[in-house]
């Protein structure tokens, strides 16, 4: 099973039902992505699950009553990877969201990917 695609199901299913919370797997790669959508201000928080070992909670983001993240998509799949080079990292709604990719010098958003000059894999879109 894909660990990233179940979280981002679960993640998009609690922002439509109002949750001020959703647990996730755990993984070194989810941990990356969670603390990516925490600085840049789409999640309040997350930590450790204190009910699961194997899982972080995750502390949504609301601002009028509306969710922060509006849309969340996977690209990279496991039966079909997306990789990309510096020239060609997209662009998730005109800059107004962000691309997270999987690259040597980690897990980055795709404007500090830009910056560094780095390619990689396509993980998800964040808008």
């Amino acid at each position: 099973m894909d660990i990233i695609a179940d979280s981002i199901t679960k993640i998009k299913n609690a922002i439509s039902r109002k949750y001020e919370k959703v647990d996730v797997i755990k993984s070194g790669l989810m941990e990356d992505m969670l603390s990516i959508l925490k600085r840049e201000g789409y999640i309040l928080d997350f930590k450790e699950s204190p009910e699961n070992k194997y899982a972080y909670t995750v502390f949504l983001k609301y601002v009028g009553g509306k969710p922060v993240i509006s849309g969340f998509k996977r690209v990279s799949h496991l039966s079909r990877r997306v990789y990309t080079k510096v020239g060609a990292i997209p662009r998730v709604y005109n800059n107004l969201g962000i691309a997270i990719i999987s690259t040597s010098k980690g897990v980055l958003t795709d404007k500090e990917a830009r910056a560094l000059g780095v390619g990689g894999e396509v993980i998800c879109f964040v808008w």
